[in-house]
């Protein structure tokens, strides 16, 4: 399921994001990269709804996102926040389920089937065993992962994560990000995502959009797009890229 932009332009204070267009392919990895403060988040939220975007200026499957309700956005769409704190310290298996709200009538409790969809999710991840724990008791990469179980719950054709990666130490980073690509891979999800490692951002996306004040620099496929000039007109200091073992590793 693709996701296509048009002529977006979202304000607030004194910052403007502008994107005249731009196309996300459907089931690959598409990650936006960029410096604090270059919008990231913004377009990430613009793109999930989670901001009110202009009507005419995103697009799913060809469809207005802003003319969607609610529950056909859920169902075509999952966001994944940095981070959460429940207010409640719900069992894994009950937060997971509330990826289910799109699909459960208005007065209902959750089916079989959506337990079925729940359990499902957290195997995926690898936190089956964990369905009856609290939330509480889980460690930042953990509740990260149930995040996205939560996400695969809604059954969704597009997950959008933001900084999935942020304080997780190398092996859980690294475990989280071999997660995403398979769902792309293995799922035919249409993943987007926003990182600030561009070392792992090479590594397992398909497409890179570099995004710099609210503008987009560069957009394409690494191996086409990647070049010390971008990176520097990116991020303002020189950066070399060394090649090792058939991988691109950025230096600075």
């Amino acid at each position: 399921m693709s996701i296509r932009v048009q002529d977006l332009v979202y304000r607030y204070q004194d910052f403007e994001l502008r994107v005249p267009a731009l196309e996300f392919p459907s089931a690959a990895l598409t990650t936006i990269v960029g410096p604090n403060g270059a919008g990231k988040t913004t377009f990430l939220k613009c793109l999930s709804g989670i901001l009110p975007s202009p009507r005419g200026s995103v697009f799913v499957e060809g469809q207005d996102l802003a003319t969607l309700p609610e529950a056909a956005r859920a169902r075509r769409l999952a966001y994944v926040p940095q981070e959460h704190s429940s207010a409640f310290n719900y069992a894994i298996i009950d937060f997971v389920l509330m990826g289910r709200t799109a699909y459960v009538p208005l007065f209902s409790t959750p089916s079989d089937d959506d337990t079925a969809a729940a359990l499902e999710a957290l195997d995926y991840v690898g936190l089956a065993r964990y369905a009856g724990r609290a939330y509480s008791q889980l460690s930042s990469g953990e509740r990260r992962l149930v995040l996205i179980a939560r996400a695969l719950a809604q059954n969704s054709d597009i997950l959008v994560l933001d900084e999935p990666t942020t304080f997780l130490d190398p092996k859980h980073e690294t475990g989280l990000m071999e997660l995403v690509r398979k769902l792309a891979v293995e799922k035919k999800k249409t993943v987007l995502m926003t990182l600030h490692n561009l070392d792992m951002a090479v590594k397992y996306s398909d497409v890179l959009v570099f995004l710099k004040e609210g503008r987009v620099v560069s957009a394409g496929r690494p191996d086409e797009t990647l070049s010390e000039e971008l990176l520097e007109r990116v991020y303002d200091i020189p950066m070399c890229i060394l090649e090792h073992a058939g991988r691109k590793f950025i230096v600075k």
